[in-house]
């Protein structure tokens, strides 16, 4: 009996997405992909072969329901999103991808009797500001345009599941970090400094994040599809939060660099040294029996590894606007 499933990801040429590609494959699901104009697959180049390639040209409800429909689905994950990473600033196109695109998807999803599992990739930017460690039943209080949309498609999804019985899970996503992930987000522009030696430039030493290492947001996803928790937001961080100050620590350590960093560059008008970024998740390991695997530092020194590996990927890259 084939063990396979079907299975459609959304934002596959990302850095959550290729990752979940690949273990999806080593898994031996069937992995589909929708692509529109201009996506980048450059992280896909070594799976490509292995996906079924769906172009859409116009990302509405009835065409992404044409697609479902002739590939008879099973599982959906929805990775798809714009305004996360720094240079991602459009709100226009905030909307369009995390609003727009995510309502056509989940309703086309809604007309398939095939699709078991849809998990849906929320955000911490939903939560805003808080002054203790973040619980999936807080108040929602997003400060950015991104968490605001995000914040839309992930209560819509838990209407979605109570009201029609639509199969959606929503993961709510701390800060991800591990190989293939963008430029110029925290980890891999501190880490590719290092390597090249420059001086990182780093806004603030004591903003503090949530660092969840890949590996283990790739089995969160895997274990909610298969768990099936129907509308559930479920947070996955590691539970704890480190400054952005330790990290750099950690990274130059392991990089035997003892290059300076330039503090006080860039940033976001958000961040605040005072507040509190941490998962509480409870839930993930009451629901799906998830915890991480990875402290923050062994997702740290295994992302360096990768990076020092795979630097010349990113010099093709480096002036291209990544998702």
């Amino acid at each position: 009996m084939t063990m396979f499933r079907k299975v459609l990801v959304t934002g596959a040429g990302g850095f959550i997405g290729s990752n979940l590609v690949q273990a999806l494959i080593k898994r031996g699901d069937k992995v589909h992909i929708l692509t529109r104009p201009g996506s980048a697959r450059w992280r896909l180049a070594d799976t490509i072969k292995h996906v079924k390639i769906y172009p859409v040209q116009t990302f509405n409800e009835r065409s992404i329901f044409n697609i479902l429909k002739k590939a008879k689905l099973e599982v959906v994950f929805h990775l798809s999103h714009y305004g996360g990473n720094p240079n991602q600033n459009d709100e226009a196109m905030v909307r369009k991808v995390n609003i727009d695109i995510t309502s056509a998807l989940f309703n086309a999803c809604a007309k398939i009797d095939s699709i078991e599992s849809i998990i849906h990739s929320g955000s911490s930017s939903e939560y805003g500001s808080k002054n203790k460690p973040m619980r999936e039943d807080m108040v929602l209080e997003p400060n950015t345009a991104y968490g605001c949309a995000k914040a839309w498609s992930t209560l819509y999804g838990q209407y979605l599941a109570r009201e029609k019985n639509i199969p959606i899970t929503t993961l709510r996503l701390f800060s991800v970090f591990g190989y293939w992930e963008h430029l110029p987000r925290f980890m891999p522009s501190v880490i590719l400094a290092g390597l090249r030696g420059h001086p990182p430039q780093v806004s603030d030493p004591k903003i503090v994040r949530d660092f969840i290492f890949i590996d283990d947001v790739i089995r969160a996803l895997i274990m909610a599809s298969e768990k099936k928790p129907v509308g559930e937001i479920i947070n996955i961080g590691y539970g704890k939060q480190m400054e952005l100050g330790k990290a750099v620590d950690i990274i130059l350590k392991n990089l035997k660099s003892k290059m300076g960093v330039k503090w006080g560059i860039g940033g976001r008008s958000f961040d605040k040294t005072n507040a509190i970024w941490q998962a509480d998740i409870s839930k993930a390991k009451k629901i799906l029996g998830w915890k991480p695997k990875f402290t923050q530092e062994e997702g740290i020194i295994k992302t360096i590894k990768w990076f020092n590996d795979n630097q010349k990927l990113y010099e093709k890259v480096k002036s291209q606007t990544t998702r």
